[in-house]
C-alpha cells in the first residue's frame, strides 16, 4: 500500500471556515455596492421625472393661458393685494350650451404664504355681473418668482407696436432646484386709443374695463 506523500489537500478536501466566512465579506461588499448603485439610479430618475413633471405643468399653465391673452380686449394694470401679486384682462368667451358670446374678465394672481412655494390662480366674471365671480383654479403649483424679475408685466402700446402686452415669468421648483419660464403674450385686440388716454398716457386703474373693487382681495 502507497502512503499518501506531501500536504497538498485533496479535491474533496472541501474549504475551511476561514475561506467561506472571506467568500461571503467579499459578496456582502459586492451586493452592498450594487444594490447601492440600483438605488442611486431609481432616485436619479425620479427626482429628474419630478422635476419634468413641475417644469411641464408650469409650461402647460403658460400655454393655456395664450388661448384667452392672445384675443385680450384689455390687460389691467398688475397690483398687489393682501400679499398676492393680481392682474385682470377681458376676454370674449362663448356662453355654455349656446352660440353667443359675452365679456368676461380674467383674474390672475400668484399666492401662498411661502415664498418658496406659490401658486398660479385663475378666475374669472361677467363684465356686466361682477357677482358671477367663479371660484379661483389652481393653474400650476410649486413656483416661486424668478430674481430680480417681477411675475407680471404689462407692456403699454407704442409706436412700433400698437398693442398691450402681458409677460408672464416664474420658476418652477423642486427640491431646491428651480427652472425659470417666461412668455410674453400680445393682445391682438387692444390698441393705443383702447389702454391709453387722449394724452398718450395710461388709463387711471378705476377705468380699466375689468376694475372693480370687490375683486380687488
Amino acid at each position: 500500500m502507497t502512503a499518501r506523500t506531501g500536504a497538498g489537500r485533496r479535491d474533496d478536501d472541501g474549504f475551511s471556515l476561514v475561506e467561506i466566512l472571506v467568500v461571503l465579506g467579499i459578496m456582502s461588499i459586492v451586493g452592498t455596492i450594487f444594490t447601492t448603485g440600483i438605488l442611486q439610479i431609481y432616485r436619479t430618475a425620479a427626482a429628474g421625472e419630478a422635476d419634468l413633471a413641475i417644469q411641464s405643468q408650469l409650461s402647460q399653465a403658460l400655454l393655456r393661458l395664450d388661448n384667452s391673452l392672445r384675443y385680450a380686449y384689455s390687460i389691467g394694470a398688475v397690483h398687489t393685494e393682501a400679499g398676492g401679486t393680481y392682474v385682470e384682462y377681458l376676454t370674449l368667451a362663448p356662453v355654455p350650451g349656446q352660440s353667443t358670446y359675452v365679456k368676461r374678465c380674467v383674474q390672475l394672481r400668484l399666492t401662498g404664504a411661502d415664498p418658496q412655494n406659490l401658486q398660479l390662480q385663475q378666475r374669472s366674471w361677467k363684465q356686466a355681473a361682477p357677482g358671477s365671480l367663479t371660484t379661483w383654479t389652481p393653474l400650476a403649483a410649486n413656483l416661486t418668482t424668478t430674481a430680480g424679475s417681477a411675475p407680471f408685466v404689462r407692456t403699454q402700446p407704442t409706436a412700433a407696436l400698437n398693442h398691450q402686452l402681458l409677460t408672464v415669468r416664474l420658476s418652477a421648483l423642486s427640491g431646491t432646484s428651480a427652472k425659470s419660464s417666461a412668455l410674453t403674450y400680445t393682445a391682438l385686440n387692444t390698441y393705443a386709443s383702447t389702454a391709453l388716454d387722449a394724452d398718450g398716457n395710461a388709463l387711471a386703474a378705476t377705468a380699466e374695463p375689468c376694475y372693480d373693487t370687490a375683486v380687488r382681495s
